[in-house]
């Protein structure tokens, strides 16, 4: 038997194999989930200051409809790599770059310049008040969508006050965003270092990037990939 052989009827099966009970408990898990009336989830750290996060809420939103799965947001504040020299220059290409992504689900991102940090940090701290994991990301989604496609120039916060009203009720928290937000420690726990990251049970992905991946994940874990 020749090398070529040997890899062709035992390594690249037992390869399958081994992938295909890689996948099982995940898919396993899957299952014990929905008989207990459960959905899959797909959580999503965020910063409203990052163009690529808004591309992620928006299109996640939108590929989550009707889905038996939910969107659980995570703002966070500080992000990226500390000290990172180039970090001006990443915040100026991201900007270009959401652009072009929004584009291909039919979006316009109004803004053309980057937002500091410290300008939306109040939006990641109402965000985070929000105990309801619904309200939170229907809120997350209208804030984006006011912030990344219906705004320019200095952030204005009533417009979101207004928004906060419609999802959650009632006047915004007095919180700021000024302190440290758990999903940060969340962020850090898991070795993330940057937004917007999707975590969906056990595999993470860059989801302005991988939308269709991600969308592909939750139909394995239900059984459906490549049916």
């Amino acid at each position: 038997m020749t090398p070529r052989d040997r890899l062709q009827r035992r390594v690249v099966p037992r390869l399958v194999v081994h992938l295909s009970t890689v996948r099982a408990p995940a898919r396993a898990a899957a299952l014990l989930r929905r008989a207990a009336g459960r959905a899959d989830t797909v959580r999503l750290y965020v910063a409203y200051d990052d163009p690529y996060s808004a591309v992620a809420v928006l299109g996640l939103t939108d590929r989550l409809r009707g889905r038996r799965a939910r969107l659980l947001i995570e703002p966070v504040v500080q992000r990226g790599i500390p000290g990172d020299p180039a970090v001006e220059a990443k915040r100026r290409y991201a900007v270009v770059d959401a652009r072009r992504l929004a584009a291909r689900d039919d979006r316009t991102l109004t803004r053309s310049e980057p937002l500091r940090p410290e300008a939306t940090a109040f939006l990641a701290g109402w965000t985070a008040a929000i105990g309801d994991p619904v309200r939170r990301a229907a809120f997350s989604a209208a804030a984006m969508a006011q912030l990344w496609c219906a705004s320019s120039g200095p952030v204005d916060r009533a417009p979101f006050a207004a928004l906060w009203d419609e999802h959650v009720g009632g006047p915004p928290p007095a919180d700021d965003g000024g302190t440290a937000l758990p999903a940060e420690r969340g962020m850090r726990l898991r070795r993330l270092y940057d937004t917007p990251v999707a975590v969906v049970h056990g595999q993470w992905f860059f989801a302005h990037e991988r939308l269709p991946q991600i969308e592909h994940r939750l139909d394995e874990l239900a059984g459906r990939a490549g049916a």
